[in-house]
């Protein structure tokens, strides 16, 4: 029978007076500075992990005589307790961990807390070692469902779905034990080769790969396209920036640092430091008067992360940060901004559906993601009500329709002389032609965003103008006396000065009605579009022309006559 590793008890001890000394790295478990050395010249502290006087080295593990019939020469004796293990919904391990096996059994003979680091087989107890406190982070206790799993077959945990290396790619240093991922797979009992990066005078947590060199042992495993190219592949432990291995704030999916869903606000996009250390910040964004409600709109547990979007229930609404971002792979904003409908590199890496075998499909567009909330499924209400009225915002945008604005298609249009050549104040600079496309997010972003000219967080995170607008968009209020900030949003794309021309526009009464008689754009204008399937046609709604029912309550428009029968005339129809 192959002999297992030997072990010791894994992971560091309580914590200690500040050691003359660094703690780590050390190649031996006989060094006086290795924490797994509990004797008396080991580095902890006299009656909680170190020996009052026991001189010898491996006796709290190893024994040359009497032994267990535990290898290799266990001086110790088997927990009884039974652990509750790992779980989550993305573990796609087809066989899932179960009690705790192997090399993982001895290293919780001391980790659990339920026998002492000092109790060696036949009763007999070592002074100065007890049972480990409970609130000391070396102390895992029998419930697991918050640590890394362990004690399950490794190649079965392999599929499509997961995002696993092969068992032959894995480095030399990670072992299996009997095919299974096990302690010693991630920790070398005996050696602690790595001190933590930010406190190096401190122990280690006796890994076998330095996770302080871009989350070397995370990655070991765990393999994600597009990881090294993400904006979180940070120089140290970018995995631990998010995941937290054992004891985690949150069991499922190891996420570490907060107690609810927004981990990734709370955390670090909280506006507590610098963009380099925290981040842009996305909480000040989302705490302004309208905001994607992440966390107030929700209930807290409504998302998964192995949710089917195409399975995304009206009933249960959430919107959370992980809904439009991948975070283990997201990227910088960069030339792509520039570039509609292409995604930016925040958006890199967003699913859209899952396939019964778990394959997902991910966005390559940014309107798709917008469509997971607010297509066929949309959970929220229009803004404003209209004749030809849906939430569904990729019937509103389909290319066959009488009109739309050009998020998913150019634009119908082939003479638009209001239209800029660049739109107003936006970084980088866009141009506008007939041809052009936009992002759904150069209306609904941040009224304080970067891209909009501002300081802020670019995205719709939140706006002081609802819904989530970066600038000024009047549309609950007739008659509205005139001023050009109430349309700040249009007149970034349209120039006021020949909209509002006569003899320039290419409809000449929008003086007539914008200012003479303070009718706001949204009265006749749907800023979307106009569903061919729900009845839109290119007589009645060409022109994005799809009344508000609020102001205007009977109404047709016929663009080939060029007349207008509306409930606000004093004299129907008007011919133009």
């Amino acid at each position: 029978m192959a002999a297992r590793p030997m072990i010791t008890a894994l992971v560091f001890f309580l914590g200690t007076a500040a050691p003359a000394a660094a703690l780590s790295p050390s190649l031996s478990v006989t060094d006086s500075h290795n924490r797994h050395n509990l004797s008396v010249s080991g580095p902890g502290l006299t009656g909680a992990t170190r020996a009052a006087t026991e001189e010898r080295v491996c006796i709290f593990c190893h024994t040359p005589h009497h032994a267990t019939s535990i290898t290799p020469l266990w001086s110790r004796e088997l927990s009884s307790a039974l652990y509750t293990p790992y779980d989550s919904s993305t573990l796609k391990a087809i066989q899932k961990p179960g009690q705790p096996a192997g090399a993982s059994r001895l290293c919780l003979g001391c980790h659990d807390g339920t026998i002492a680091p000092g109790m060696l087989s036949g009763g007999k107890m070592i002074a100065g070692l007890p049972t480990l406190p409970t609130n000391v982070r070396s102390n895992l206790s029998t419930d697991l469902s918050d640590d890394h799993p362990i004690s399950f077959p490794y190649a079965g945990s392999i599929s499509a779905a997961a995002v696993l290396r092969l068992p032959a790619e894995l480095p030399p240093e990670i072992s299996l034990e009997d095919g299974r991922i096990e302690c010693t797979s991630c920790h070398d009992p005996h050696k602690d080769r790595y001190p933590p990066a930010d406190h190096p005078q401190k122990s280690g947590k006796f890994l076998v790969l330095d996770n302080n060199n871009y989350s070397a042992l995370c990655t070991a495993c765990h393999s994600r396209a597009g990881l090294t190219e993400g904006a979180h592949y940070l120089p140290g432990d970018p995995c631990e920036s998010c995941h937290q291995v054992h004891r985690a704030d949150q069991p499922a999916r190891l996420l570490k640092g907060a107690d609810v869903q927004e981990t990734c606000v709370l955390t670090c996009h909280n506006g507590t430091g610098t963009v380099e250390t925290s981040g842009t910040d996305i909480r000040s964004a989302s705490a302004f008067g309208k905001a994607h409600q992440t966390g107030r709109l929700v209930l807290s547990g409504r998302h998964d992360a192995d949710e089917n979007p195409l399975d995304f229930e009206p009933s249960q609404p959430h919107v959370e940060c992980v809904d439009c971002h991948n975070p283990c792979i997201t990227r910088h904003e960069s030339t792509p901004l520039a570039s509609p409908p292409t995604l930016n590199g925040r958006l890199v890496g967003v699913a859209i559906a899952k396939s019964p075998d778990g394959i997902k499909t991910y966005a390559d567009s940014e309107y798709a993601i917008c469509y997971k909330c607010h297509g066929d499924r949309s959970f929220v209400p229009p803004a404003v009500p209209r004749r030809v009225q849906t939430g569904d915002q990729s019937l509103r945008f389909a290319q066959e329709n009488p009109s739309y604005h050009p998020v998913s298609a150019p634009g119908k249009g082939m003479s638009v002389p209001s239209l800029r050549f660049e739109i107003v104040g936006f970084r980088p600079a866009r141009t506008l032609s007939i041809s052009s496309l936009i992002y759904c997010t150069d209306c609904h972003s941040s009224n304080k965003g970067g891209k909009g000219g501002g300081s802020g967080a670019s995205g719709p995170h939140g706006s002081d103008y609802q819904p989530i607008l970066m600038d000024r968009y009047e549309h609950d209020t007739y008659p509205l006396a005139y001023a050009e900030s109430n349309y700040a949003l249009c007149f970034r794309c349209h120039d006021q000065t020949i909209l509002l021309d006569p003899g320039r526009s290419a409809f000449p009464l929008h003086q007539s009605h914008l200012i003479t008689h303070q009718v706001p754009c949204s009265v006749c204008h749907d800023p979307h579009g106009v569903p061919l399937v729900l009845g839109g046609t290119t007589a009645a709604n060409s022109h994005l022309i799809n009344f508000d029912t609020r102001f205007v309550t009977t109404g047709s428009y016929d663009s080939l006559g060029r007349s207008c029968t509306v409930s606000c005339h004093s004299g129907n129809p008007r011919t133009y």
